[in-house]
């Protein structure tokens, strides 16, 4: 596990922080759009070239130079919406790093560094993320395979330029069935429906998709037919970690505004900064940033370090849970600092409506507990348990 940035990487940082504090004061980054100007500022300063092979454009520098930088960013700028779409397209990266074929490489890697934004569509309006059940189908012909289905609560769908599509295999069950597939934004068959209308995290555009007979070549699968749900576990699993990771970080700047109101509100004959209740609700906010935070780095050291299957399946879960709570208890604590203040429409209950995003966004809690149980059940070291009626 990395304990602290070289110095590279710290420069990385500094400059991703000088980023999103620009963008954080940007007005048009709260008018409900995806926040064009500022994934082009991050393509500019080199954000996809850290973890693009070298031999399709990138530098090489690897994941923990992307990570220093997506803390930059996520330390900074206010609105997460532009952070889960990089979460997303880093997904995206690590898909063709591991799975992608020659071809799969040659065209997406380019058109990642050019900017174009990418989808991955997993959750299906009856069955969310169960991948077990999911209905979206393959069927192979003599001429590759047709796909139908529909997804839905898609990030990027309105806009994306290639979807990398969870599907099954027809005539097949369980999770042994399961295939990605890559389908570009024009391919006949395929329907964007109407943008989602969220409560918050209007930045983050999402929607549905249908899949209507859609053509797609054996050359468009990613990984081998069948191998999707255990390919899936390692694209899915950066995701989770770093929605935990950016939930723990997203406070930093409010903070920074509470310390300062704290310092300057007076009440009953003082500054509130010694009210001692005020202490503990500053205190705990930055426990549950540093907590989150911690937690999720040691997840992404599980994850690159490749541990085992179960392990990676656990750890991912818990940061993103770890992260979603602290952010939502954190965000609703600094509402309750700023009273009514915060109450009214603004940058706090922007915040709170941002934050609870994140109770959905890569999955609910109860997903994540169910699946934290089942990975314990088959953890080596609880293999053996003693007979409770013996």
């Amino acid at each position: 596990m990395q304990f602290d940035w070289t110095e590279e990487q710290r420069e990385i940082r500094a400059k991703s922080y000088a980023v999103g504090t620009s963008l954080a004061h940007q007005e048009n980054n709260s008018l409900g759009e995806f926040n064009t100007e500022g994934w082009q500022r991050l393509l500019q300063e080199g954000l996809w070239q850290y973890i693009v092979p070298s031999e399709y454009g990138g530098n090489g520098l690897g994941w923990w130079h992307f990570t220093t930088a997506l803390e930059g960013v996520a330390s900074s700028i206010r609105k997460p919406g532009l952070l889960l779409s990089i979460i997303a397209q880093a997904g995206m990266v690590r898909a063709l790093t591991l799975y992608g074929n020659d071809m799969q490489r040659e065209r997406y890697f380019p058109a990642i560094l050019r900017g174009e934004l990418s989808a991955t569509a997993i959750a299906e309006p009856e069955t969310g993320t169960d991948t077990r059940n999911i209905k979206t189908m393959l069927i192979e012909d003599e001429q590759g395979y047709l796909l139908t289905g529909e997804k839905y609560n898609i990030a990027h769908a309105p806009i994306t330029q290639f979807t990398l599509v969870v599907t099954r295999l027809a005539n097949t069950e369980n999770q042994g069935g399961i295939a990605l597939a890559l389908v570009d934004r024009e391919t006949t068959g395929v329907t964007y429906q109407t943008p989602d209308n969220k409560l918050g995290l209007a930045d983050l555009p999402t929607g549905s998709i249908r899949f209507a007979n859609v053509r797609i070549p054996p050359e468009q699968l990613l990984g081998k037919p069948g191998d999707g749900h255990k390919n899936l576990i390692q694209i899915i699993s950066l995701g989770r970690i770093y929605y935990g990771l950016v939930a723990a970080l997203i406070p930093t700047c409010f903070m920074k505004d509470a310390l300062s109101y704290i310092h300057s509100r007076a009440s009953f004959g003082s500054t509130i900064d010694r009210h001692q209740y005020v202490q503990q609700r500053i205190v705990e906010i930055q426990l549950g940033i540093e907590r989150s935070r911690w937690l999720a780095y040691g997840a992404l050291s599980h994850l690159l370090n490749e541990h085992t299957e179960q392990e990676l399946l656990m750890v991912s879960s818990m940061a993103k849970i770890m992260g979603a709570n602290d952010l939502v208890n954190n965000a609703t604590s600094l509402l309750k600092l700023y009273g009514s203040i915060g109450y009214q429409q603004g940058p706090i209950a922007d915040f709170v409506r941002d934050a609870l995003g994140f109770c959905s966004v890569g999955g609910t809690e109860e997903m994540h507990k169910k699946n934290i149980f089942n990975q314990i059940n088959r953890l080596p070291i609880y293999k053996q348990r003693i007979d409770p009626t013996r």
